[in-house]
């Protein structure tokens, strides 16, 4: 088929194309609590489920929302089902932008916000892809749905919900959440909670009263806090000691008086996602070896010191017993994504994402065994397998066909350690839309998104369409 035709329509699209992916992440849509009807995950998510089925009904697609957990714009007919799945719900903004997180600036070619590339941006990519097929009357053998879901960043219900209300699940298709070429295998996840009630810190030196850094387990934490005493230890001593052990290491470290005999220690770090834990710096792990060479706490000393010890700065699970690989999915990852102390419990919950030779079962043993000399209990929160779709499935190879074709780049098949709503649907597999070789700025500050690209991967993304669900495919 020549896409002559169907490219030169896309380029043609792409000012509104980038209009409508500033209106949809202007919206804050962090899940929140359910309020009124169909707004399971709180009002802002709904306006953006609105505003995104609002824009499908617009452009010719069949509509329909399925009671708030997400939306589906539709086209075409057909025995089989081609299905595209991406999110509206966003993470926290966090910390460390220069940008306004939903202000949609455009620089130097870029446009950031967060959104723009988990999940917004692409999801506005994959609509105008299948906008263009539409509008080029390209015939179609079977259905394409773009479904739009509400819940990905938190729990995936929103998926749940999609199977038991819709029925019928796409037959096959992409999730357009992670990277180019393929990715056909997504790594298992494990979410575990490692805990110690304290007894307090009546008597300490270095009392520490609280401690506080993340906001999900799936991100690295960019900024952790602890509150600790001065009585004893006044805020010079501890200025100066905090001063050695930043130089030491190469930690931002810094501490605040608060009145009352008490001070705030921060900790600095850069943001990024659980999956690739070696591009951030864990701003809990810094705190926590930080206090735990200082000697702080009193009930919660031995606490903080086992968690520096066995957790700390590490993202490969060395020190918990976990670390392993294989050559189809590559490394085990473990984040310590959330940390807390409210004077008489400490908590950290890891985020785990483990290769295909890992087993569950033996994780939880080996992290059970490795603190149980530190009377830490250990608590597991959730988790999923792995998922993979073979490379020689016909949906591989016609990915990797339309890939190479648009781009000219090599086209393969790789793992992540990303969890995306590939693993909801059947046969289905993460396609775009960061290209190798990009930052990955998902749930970073700053994120943005490169807008000559958008248009490649809109084009890679209709092509895709024509070649698997066309009628002359």
């Amino acid at each position: 088929m020549d896409y002559t035709a169907l490219d030169r329509r896309i380029e043609h699209m792409q000012d509104e194309m980038v209009e409508d992916i500033r209106r949809w992440i202007s919206i804050n849509s962090v899940q929140g609590e359910a309020c009124g009807e169909n707004a399971p995950f709180g009002r802002e998510v709904r306006r953006a489920l609105d505003m995104a089925l609002a824009d499908g009904k617009k452009y010719g697609f069949r509509v329909r929302d399925l009671d708030g957990y997400c939306g589906e714009l539709a086209m075409g007919q057909g025995d089989e089902v081609m299905g595209m799945l991406c999110h509206l719900d966003v993470v926290p903004a966090g910390d460390g932008w220069t940008k306004d997180p939903f202000g949609g600036e455009i620089e130097n070619g870029r446009l950031y916000g967060r959104g723009t590339m988990d999940d917004k941006g692409p999801a506005v990519a994959a609509m105008y892809a299948m906008r263009a097929v539409l509008e080029e009357n390209i015939p179609l053998k079977h259905e394409v749905r773009l479904i739009l879901g509400c819940d990905e960043e938190t729990g995936m219900s929103d998926m749940e919900h999609y199977r038991a209300v819709r029925g019928k699940l796409p037959d096959y298709g992409f999730s357009p959440d992670a990277e180019f070429p393929v990715i056909n295998i997504e790594k298992g996840g494990l979410n575990i909670l490692l805990s110690k009630t304290t007894g307090g810190e009546e008597g300490a030196e270095l009392p520490v009263y609280a401690l506080r850094a993340g906001v999900r387990p799936n991100v690295v934490p960019g900024l952790a806090t602890a509150v600790v005493g001065t009585a004893a230890v006044s805020l010079e001593a501890q200025r100066k000691m905090l001063a050695a052990i930043g130089e030491k290491h190469g930690f931002d470290l810094r501490i605040d008086p608060e009145g009352d005999g008490r001070a705030v220690i921060t900790a600095t770090g850069v943001s990024a996602h659980a999956s690739t834990p070696h591009l951030g710096k864990n701003a809990a792990g810094m705190l926590l070896i930080a206090l735990a060479e200082m000697g702080a706490g009193g009930g919660s000393k031995g606490a903080i010191a086992a968690l520096a010890e066995k957790v700390g700065m590490e993202y490969d699970g060395n020190r918990l017993g976990v670390r392993q690989q294989d050559e189809q999915s590559g490394p085990l990852t473990c984040n310590l994504g959330i940390l807390r102390y409210d004077g008489v419990e400490i908590t950290a919950q890891l985020d785990i994402r483990y290769p295909l030779c890992a087993g569950e079962t033996e994780m939880c043993g080996k992290i059970a065994m490795a603190v149980s000399d530190d009377r830490l209990a250990v608590t597991r929160l959730g988790g999923h397998t792995p998922h993979h779709v073979p490379k020689d499935h016909r949906l591989v190879k016609g990915l990797l066909k339309v890939y190479g074709e648009v781009t000219g780049l090599p086209a393969y098949a790789f793992a992540i350690g990303g969890g995306t709503y590939s693993r909801c649907m059947p046969n289905t597999v993460a396609f775009g839309i960061n290209f190798p070789g990009d930052v990955d700025t998902c749930h970073m500050p700053d994120e943005y998104m490169e807008l000559d690209k958008l248009t490649m991967a809109v084009k890679v993304f209709a092509h895709a369409i024509v070649e698997l669900a066309g009628a002359q495919a």
